[in-house]
């Protein structure tokens, strides 16, 4: 079961972004070309796992070139404020590098990515994780942050004039 998209869609990069993992997938039209997980050592400093985690996304960007960035807006939980402190520390390291290498940035509600997906904006993790697989016809079991990851860049890609970018360019 694809979905119908235009051919012209941008190459989009979805992102599920967090210390532990960090989800990604690169898609064009109803086809993805990269999907997969960041898992940083859980045992290093937060600092670290930053910067590994924006390494790795930086050799994502400049190997496939997407043209825009979508992300999840923030939700938290029942978490320390540590927690939510060191997450807004690696959302910031990610927008100054999506902002360095000129990728928009789309933030989408998690119920929007719901309905858009399932058809229902209170839908679980594995109902999530099932439509993802049957709308890419991926055979292989997804973790939830890859699952995210796709479910996001799908959500832009079926509706992109539904949402604004967050920042624009000056062109020199």
């Amino acid at each position: 079961m694809a979905f119908n998209c235009d051919k012209f869609s941008p190459k989009v990069l979805g992102l599920d972004p967090g210390l532990v993992a960090t989800g990604y997938s690169i898609v064009k039209s109803s086809k993805y070309l990269a999907y997969g997980v960041i898992k940083p050592d859980p045992q290093k400093d937060w600092i670290f796992r930053i910067a590994e985690i924006v390494s790795r996304l930086k050799k994502i960007i400049r190997t496939y070139r997407p043209e825009v960035c979508v992300v999840e807006t923030l939700f938290f939980r029942k978490v320390s404020a540590r927690s939510v402190i060191t997450s807004a520390h690696l959302r910031g390291a990610i927008l100054y590098l999506l902002f360095s290498e000129k990728i928009p940035l789309i933030e989408i509600t998690p119920a929007k990515i719901k309905k858009a997906v399932t058809g229902n904006g209170r839908a679980s993790k594995a109902q999530i994780a099932y439509m993802v697989r049957h709308l890419y016809n991926i055979n292989e079991n997804l973790n939830h942050h890859t699952s995210d990851a796709l479910a996001i860049a799908y959500t832009y890609l079926v509706a992109p004039n539904n949402f604004t970018t967050n920042f624009k360019y000056i062109k020199p």
